[in-house]
């Protein structure tokens, strides 16, 4: 890890094989397999199988895709300033799609909103 966080290995440059691994840190098949594991469950690299492993950029923020996790949870995981450029915010009639899907009752209006959440990094030595 240390490797990756102190940009010795940088993203986008494949990690040795396996073999070529043991043979350097002198470790066990097994030890490799397991710090290689870690290594992608932690977003570090991202393995693909019969090919090399291939260094994320640690510097990207990680957006759960799954689950539910609200965007408050995220931001305090940022080390940053986050701002809301909100786009539309109108009060519309949906679609048909729409109202199926929400249950809606004819007539009914909803709020439509587009927003961006902008993500600024925060200049060094400066905390919230």
């Amino acid at each position: 890890m240390a490797l990756i966080e102190n940009n010795k290995i940088k993203a986008g440059e494949k990690l040795p094989s396996e073999f070529d691994l043991q043979n350097k840190y002198q470790a066990s098949r097994d030890t490799i397999r397991k710090a290689l594991l870690l290594l992608s469950q932690n977003g570090y690299i991202q393995k693909s199988q019969g090919k090399s492993s291939i260094v994320l950029d640690i510097n990207r923020f990680n957006f759960p895709v799954s689950g539910l996790t609200s965007f408050k949870e995220i931001a305090s995981d940022i080390k940053g300033k986050v701002e809301t450029i909100v786009h539309t915010c109108e009060c519309i009639e949906p679609d048909e799609e729409i109202k199926k899907l929400l249950m809606l009752k004819s007539g009914t209006k909803v709020w439509y909103i587009e927003r961006v959440l902008d993500i600024l990094p925060m200049p060094k030595g400066r905390g919230f």
